[in-house]
């Protein structure tokens, strides 16, 4: 059964509040900094910036992340069919992480922007 609009939204909030300070501590530690955008009607949309020299890879990051949620809403999984992580402009990577069993559930929608060695070395590639 899908979860309404409006108790989607509601959802969306709660686990918001519930996880929004224990991610940023845990990113801050992989040396990120995350912020919040997006109406929290749908998903949480999120997005991880290194903050530091010493900031982690983006995986490494986001595996703390999905570790850290589970631990707290008890369910933390990306859809078998997802192609995570997805590319997004300027170099920065997206991956979806459902809070439930229902693939139309709440999720959290995380952006990692690349670190500046990151984003040098994709300058370096050749572009076709």
């Amino acid at each position: 059964m899908r979860p309404k609009v409006d108790e989607r939204a509601a959802l969306c909030r709660e686990f918001y509040r519930a996880l929004i300070h224990a991610l940023r501590y845990v990113a801050l530690r992989y040396g990120y900094a995350i912020c919040v955008h997006g109406s929290l009607k749908r998903d949480i949309d999120l997005v991880a910036i290194p903050w530091r020299e010493t900031a982690t890879n983006a995986e490494a990051l986001i595996q703390a992340l999905t570790k850290t949620t589970e631990h707290i809403v008890g369910i933390a999984r990306e859809r078998p069919h997802d192609r995570s992580p997805e590319v997004k402009p300027h170099g920065r990577k997206a991956w979806a992480i459902y809070l439930s069993h229902l693939d139309d559930g709440p999720y959290l929608d995380i952006s990692v922007m690349p670190r500046l060695g990151d984003a040098r070395k994709e300058d370096a590639a050749p572009h076709a």
